[in-house]
């Protein structure tokens, strides 16, 4: 138990803590774990992602969805940002203060991800350097303006404006601009729960879940940048509206919420509908209400509401930020060992590595965790830390 609480998240004083959300927060990482474990390995077992040699196994069938844990992440972060302004405009709680928000997103997310992008340089200078396949920076006079063109745009969350493709060099980065993207305008959007009418504002918010993603390309094409249309919050928004949905029934809910095995079953459903239409076109359009069945889920099946409040469970998903920063990387790193397991048999070299693989990034990214993201979630931590600085500068 002493590890548990040296591992879990510190939350705001006066803030519920809710293990479910990061019982979901956990399945959303290891869905993007298990999505790159195979888009990674597959292509080290000389098996094409897109190739016949692969497709209809199954395991590989359940993997190529795991992407969709980034989805689910938006819809987490709907809910966990938007939640405060509900409370105030529907239930009557404390006004947010927005230069209280936007410092908390600041100093919250900035430290960890700063000393993130500082590793992602000293490993351009010292490894990819030295590797034929990094054509970019092997043996190249321009590898440190390249590198430091590319960083500083991630600094600034704007390497999709930019690029118009994914960060370098750590790929999975893309994500968190989108996150950023949408930290910015929250509090706008959350002006919607200034509509007292229920039926009209949850109607609002289904209008623009359901349009979203038709005007997504159209504007992306018009503003002559089309990686847009799904690499940026354009592209993603209907997925955070899901959260404000959330956000909206937990806050108007009357009594407990009652649970039952049958919201079990259809998560069980759930999955099996996304595995099985993962390549229909129509998929694309649905998958916000398919995201929306697993945060309600996570709160009205029996099970899976026992299961997500496990507490090495919640842990794990409280350790998300750090774990999705690094887990690309250390699973480049990892799959030239492990290849060495292979069976040849697809689905259980998948199974063993994704195993493995993990077994390795939770712990280390723990260590990250408590060292590199943990301290950061101090409310405090500005003030004491210029408060000590002060100090030493007076002695």
């Amino acid at each position: 138990m002493k590890l548990l609480s040296q591992l879990s998240r510190i939350t705001t004083p006066g803030r519920a803590f809710i293990p479910q959300i990061d019982g979901l927060r956990f399945i959303a990482i290891m869905s993007v774990i298990a999505f790159h474990v195979r888009a990674i390995c597959s292509f080290h077992l000389r098996a094409s992602a897109e190739g016949t040699t692969i497709e209809g196994d199954p395991v590989n069938d359940i993997f190529s969805i795991g992407h969709l844990g980034v989805q689910l992440f938006f819809a987490i972060s709907g809910f966990i940002l938007c939640l405060p302004f509900a409370r105030c405009w529907l239930a009557g709680e404390k006004r947010v203060s927005l230069g209280g928000y936007y410092l908390r997103r600041v100093t919250r997310i900035e430290p960890p991800y700063i000393i993130h992008l500082a590793l992602l340089f000293v490993l351009c200078a010292l490894v990819l350097h030295r590797q034929p396949a990094q054509a970019a920076h092997f043996q190249q006079a321009g590898w440190f303006s390249y590198t430091v063109k590319h960083i500083c745009a991630s600094l600034f969350y704007s390497n999709g404006f930019i690029f118009a493709k994914h960060p370098y060099p750590n790929i999975v980065l893309w994500s968190l601009e989108v996150e950023v993207q949408f930290y910015l305008l929250a509090p706008l959007l959350a002006q919607v729960f200034k509509l007292k009418d229920i039926w009209l504002r949850r109607s609002v918010m289904l209008a623009a879940i359901a349009l979203l993603p038709l005007a997504a390309g159209p504007i992306a094409n018009w503003l002559g940048n089309p990686y847009l249309a799904g690499y940026s919050l354009l592209g993603n928004l209907q997925y955070f509206l899901v959260g404000f949905l959330l956000a909206d029934w937990q806050v108007t809910a009357k009594g407990p919420v009652p649970r039952n095995l049958i919201w079990d079953c259809l998560l069980v459903l759930n999955g099996v509908v996304l595995v099985v239409f993962r390549n229909d076109q129509w998929m694309g359009y649905a998958l916000p209400g398919f995201m929306g069945i697993c945060c309600v889920v996570a709160f009205k099946g029996t099970w899976t509401f026992r299961i997500l409040g496990h507490p090495w469970i919640a842990t794990i998903g409280g350790m998300c930020y750090t774990i999705y920063m690094y887990h690309w990387l250390m699973i480049s790193m990892l799959i030239r060992p492990a290849i060495h397991l292979q069976t040849h048999i697809l689905w259980l070299d998948l199974l063993i590595l994704f195993v493995v693989m993990s077994a390795v990034i939770i712990p280390v990214c723990a260590v990250l965790f408590f060292a590199f993201e943990r301290p950061f979630m101090r409310r405090d931590w500005p003030a004491k830390f210029w408060q000590k600085l002060g100090g030493k500068a007076s002695a």
